[in-house]
């Protein structure tokens, strides 16, 4: 409760001579500061000099009386809290007064002088009250404008989730990001989880359950919600989580962002990128693999013609027989690079032999053991879809063979529960503290590719014990 401070000024307003004097030194005993009027017109003129904290006024005074005063107070000055001093009988009269403003009044009695102090107080503690409400109502009314005008600069809908109640709030923009109106979209938590796709379902109930289990208080999710035509548009769910004392989930308030176009743009840099591996692939092999390969020929050509010479040098027939060897290892590796660069053939098994095509390359490098554990073929019959998800094995493979120091590599490719799931895992030293959050090209090339087919990517690390990479997908039947 604010206490009032010894500066506040009181102005008594009463005719009575003798009793203002009484009043007066009562309340400056009291330490206030006290200015007094014996008539309305002094006391208007006491307001034009001075605004006190509080007045204390007498309603039935000679020139003018204490209502007419509150009346021309309304019309010509700033409202001053005033307290109403009546004598017995004219305790309706006091009521109607406090209906125009009056804050209290007390009785001219013979205890007036002892009450009066305590009366004063009470009521400038109510005036610090209010004066700290209001405050707080215009901060708050504030915060609220630059809030909303931040939401229309950005864009985004405004979502909120009263997570005991089981009950949930859309903004008019939330709702027409997917094509609703106002009056129409989600009420309830079941039809907001009824727009998911199908794809993206599992994998954001998972997100929010895990969210709420823990202790985190932000949250960020991105998922395809279904549009009122019927189509389905990406949206960036960002939130903050007030939690109770316990760390119990009350409430989610956040704001969600249409990052379809962004989306699309990711999958055709993607595809872009894929397109110029294949090119530069074709070229390794048609141009520079075949060019080596005729180089190749011209040296054993040469060395043939050599040893048929009757004066052979063997020194030079030496060197001829390393070019070769050389050209030959040479031819090798840019297959290997034009063969991992060029889209593989998908039939019904094609996820399956090229996985397993890309453990062999890999293991013919001789710098560690690479493993392939897939019980049985792993069917997908969209070509897109399996790319990325062998890009993404090629992607944690070379970062593993480059980066990891790892003696051995396993890559598993299983099909259960309508799921398919590529975990690769090596033994190596584990991954910098500063790439576990993914800040590398290759890390988020990753998880962009598995974001293009809404698979849920996670990446494990612990020091000397090596990385795990898991993409799980979810399969159309």
């Amino acid at each position: 409760m604010t206490e009032p401070g010894p500066a506040a000024t009181i102005l008594v307003v009463d005719d009575d001579e003798g009793l203002v004097v009484l009043m007066a030194e009562s309340l400056r005993a009291e330490g206030f500061n006290v200015e007094t009027a014996n008539s309305g017109s002094a006391a208007l003129a006491a307001l034009e000099r001075h605004t006190p904290d509080l007045m204390l006024l007498d309603l039935k005074m000679q020139d003018v009386g204490g209502q007419a005063l509150v009346e021309r107070l309304k019309r010509h000055h700033t409202p001053v809290p005033f307290l109403v001093v009546t004598g017995q009988g004219d305790e309706k009269v006091a009521v109607e007064v406090m209906k125009q403003g009056a804050l209290d009044y007390v009785m001219k009695d013979t205890a007036l002088i002892d009450l009066l102090p305590g009366v004063v107080r009470r009521a400038l503690e109510a005036i610090a009250r209010d004066r700290e409400l209001t405050l707080t109502q215009e901060s708050l009314r504030e915060s609220e404008s630059r809030f909303a005008a931040a939401v229309r600069a950005t864009n985004d809908g405004v979502w909120e989730w009263l997570i005991p109640e089981h009950r949930v709030y859309f903004s008019a923009r939330w709702k027409a990001i997917l094509g609703f109106e106002p009056e129409e979209g989600p009420a309830t938590v079941e039809q907001w989880r009824a727009l998911v796709h199908p794809e993206d379902l599992e994998r954001r109930d998972n997100a929010f359950r895990e969210f709420l289990a823990g202790s985190g208080t932000i949250f960020s999710l991105e998922n395809r919600l279904r549009h009122k035509n019927g189509s389905y548009r990406w949206l960036h769910a960002r939130a903050v989580l007030e939690r109770g004392r316990k760390g119990e989930p009350l409430r989610m308030t956040g704001a969600a962002a249409d990052v379809t176009e962004r989306k699309q743009l990711e999958k055709e840099i993607l595809s872009i990128s894929d397109r110029e591996q294949r090119r530069i692939g074709q070229d390794l092999h048609d141009g520079l693999g075949q060019q080596l390969t005729a180089t190749e020929f011209m040296a054993e050509s040469l060395k043939a013609d050599l040893v048929n010479l009757k004066d052979t040098r063997p020194d030079l027939l030496a060197q001829i027989t390393r070019m070769g060897g050389f050209l030959r290892e040479a031819i090798t590796q840019t297959r290997a690079l034009a063969h991992g660069l060029t889209a593989f053939m998908l039939d019904a098994s094609g996820l399956h032999a090229a996985v397993a095509e890309l453990v062999q390359r890999t293991n013919a490098l001789g710098r560690l053991r690479c493993r392939f554990v897939c019980r049985e073929p792993v069917l997908l019959q969209d070509s897109e879809t399996a790319g990325h998800v062998y890009r993404i094995a090629q992607e944690a493979v070379a970062n593993a063979v480059r980066h990891a120091a790892a003696t051995e590599i396993v890559v598993t490719l299983t099909a259960r529960g309508g799921h398919v799931v590529l975990k690769i895992t090596d033994n190596g030293k584990g991954m910098p503290e500063a790439k576990k959050h993914g800040s590398g090209i290759g890390l988020q090339v990753m998880h962009h590719r598995a974001n293009a087919i809404g698979a849920e990517l996670t990446i494990e690390s612990k020091r000397d014990k090596g990385v795990t990479v898991i993409c799980r997908l979810r399969r159309n039947p």
